[in-house]
């Protein structure tokens, strides 16, 4: 004959004094009816956590790569100020070679 004893697993919270009648999938405990919603509430604020955690990662992660454009831009405005300077360099001292062969046939010249 069949037994008329219950065979379900009590709840994983209270234990005995309750019988289980949802098993979550995700930690693969069992939860009466009172203590499935809590379960779900707590699975909801760690799902919160995790939302609230990735979208801070993923705004650092923005923050470096605007920080590392920034930086970047820096480093070509050093390099474009050492290419201008190097030219007028170039220029001033293309300029002085010229006064200095001007002043020196001058002075031959006299």
């Amino acid at each position: 004959m069949a037994s008329s004893t219950s065979t379900r697993a009590p709840c994983a919270t209270c234990g005995d004094k309750s019988v289980g009648i949802f098993k979550c999938e995700g930690c693969s405990q069992i939860f009466c009816r009172k203590h499935v919603n809590e379960h779900r509430d707590v699975l909801s604020h760690q799902l919160d956590e995790i939302v609230l955690e990735h979208d801070t990662l993923q705004q650092t992660i923005a923050e470096q790569n605007d920080q590392g454009n920034y930086r970047h831009s820096l480093f070509k405005q050093v390099d474009q100020w050492e290419k201008d300077s190097i030219m007028k360099i170039r220029q001033i001292a293309d300029q002085a070679r010229h006064q200095v062969e001007k002043l020196t046939s001058l002075q031959r010249g006299k």
